[in-house]
């Protein structure tokens, strides 16, 4: 009877904190690239993912869309089959790869 009377008032905190929490980080960044790739400030994701699939064998574990001195940066890290893990980042503009480097991290 003790553990379930602990488990509600854990349940129960877990979902005021869902109710009270801010909006998560990235939605307003995910407004913004809409709005960016309908403006043609921004080069589509898919895009970008259609040329890292063609050109680096592995499999996509992290994207991020950043912006770096005024301007928008995909970053994304690919997991090649020996492991490492593969850092790319591409004008956001343009779809031009700036960098290609292994993550030391």
């Amino acid at each position: 009877m003790r553990a379930s009377a602990l488990l509600i008032a854990v349940l129960a905190s877990l979902a005021v904190g869902l109710l009270i929490a801010p909006a998560p980080f990235g939605a307003e960044s995910q407004d913004t690239a809409r709005r960016a790739v309908e403006q043609g400030e921004l080069v589509p994701l898919s895009r970008i993912l259609a040329n890292v699939e063609a050109e680096f064998p592995g499999r996509i574990i992290e994207v991020e869309l950043e912006r770096k001195r005024g301007r928008f940066v995909y970053e994304i890290e690919v997991l090649q089959a020996d492991g490492r893990v593969l850092e790319l980042l591409y004008d956001g503009r343009t779809g031009e790869r700036l960098a290609a480097r292994i993550d030391d991290d």
